[in-house]
């Protein structure tokens, strides 16, 4: 069982940068209870967190994990472990994407994004795949380098200019 929500936010112009990481998170872990309930009837529970900071909760076979970003919450709840990632697709990405891809993409992922000539679609796709990889594992970002995309199964999701992949 895998169940996916996610929900575009509307910022207020005055909010701080720091106010709107905070909204992100507080909507994303409401997302969260009303995932745990629906899905689940759970209703009280603790999130703990395990060595590596990967978030869970004190209820054995049930998995979440959230993800938010400039304007959008995401969050899947699974009875296996999973991992969600979210990233809205920002032009100004343009001229840094084959540095970036340099530093932490290996040779497949590389190689897709220079025959699509540098996609920021598919920039975007290999990225919050990479990162729903690990956030599934549990594990940090010393792993960017180790994961191969391209040998691996997420789902995307495409909603308005956001990328949403989810590791299951």
């Amino acid at each position: 069982m895998l169940e996916i929500e996610y929900q575009e936010i509307y910022y207020d112009n005055n909010l701080s940068s720091k106010q709107r990481r905070d909204l992100e998170h507080n909507l994303a872990y409401s997302l969260l209870s009303n995932m745990l309930k629906r899905y689940f009837n759970i209703e009280n529970y603790t999130i703990i967190k395990n060595e590596n900071g990967k978030p869970y909760i004190d209820k054995k076979g049930v998995y979440f994990n959230i993800s938010h970003t400039n304007g959008l919450v995401a969050c899947a709840v699974s009875d296996t472990e999973v991992g969600i990632d979210c990233e809205k697709i920002d032009k100004a990405y343009d001229k840094r994407v084959q540095k970036f891809a340099k530093r932490y993409f290996v040779e497949n992922e590389i190689k897709l994004l220079e025959s699509s000539n540098f996609d920021l679609c598919v920039f975007f796709r290999l990225w919050t795949s990479k990162e729903a990889i690990i956030k599934k594992l549990g594990g940090n970002m010393s792993l960017l380098k180790k994961i191969d995309t391209t040998k691996k199964k997420t789902e995307v999701i495409t909603f308005k200019d956001y990328i949403i992949s989810i590791s299951q």
